[in-house]
């Protein structure tokens, strides 16, 4: 499995760091906010990928034999898929979409504050 930082993630750090310098303006959250809407679609289609390969192991599990002879139940097949390659890869697949909505809600809030900030300053 691949450890290194998703480009979402570092795009959001950086951001971070740059709130905490100084001012920052609604527009750059928005842009921001556009940046992450563009990871979500992208890992979206990722994750469509990894539902299609995820299936096909639960399929052959399904389609097979326990240590018994006896046909496989669909819950052992989904606990076995869960195990492999591809149920890693599908899992974490979840998180990046779980972690870029959550993010995109952190930013509009963000925004929202800044909004209002700057609308009582001007």
């Amino acid at each position: 499995m691949n450890n290194e930082k998703p480009e979402y993630l570092s795009e959001y750090e950086d951001f971070q760091k740059a709130f905490k310098l100084g001012e920052t303006s609604p527009d750059q959250v928005g842009e921001l906010i556009l940046k992450m809407a563009g990871h979500f679609a992208r890992y979206n289609l990722q994750y469509a990928n990894k539902i299609r390969n995820i299936s096909a192991v639960k399929a052959n599990l399904i389609n097979s034999n326990d240590e018994n002879g006896k046909p496989m139940s669909a819950s052992k097949a989904e606990i076995l898929a869960d195990a492999t390659e591809e149920g890693a890869g599908y899992k974490l697949a979840q998180i990046h979409i779980n972690n870029i909505q959550e993010l995109i809600n952190s930013l509009k809030s963000v925004q929202k504050s800044l909004m209002i900030e700057f609308g009582n300053v001007q």
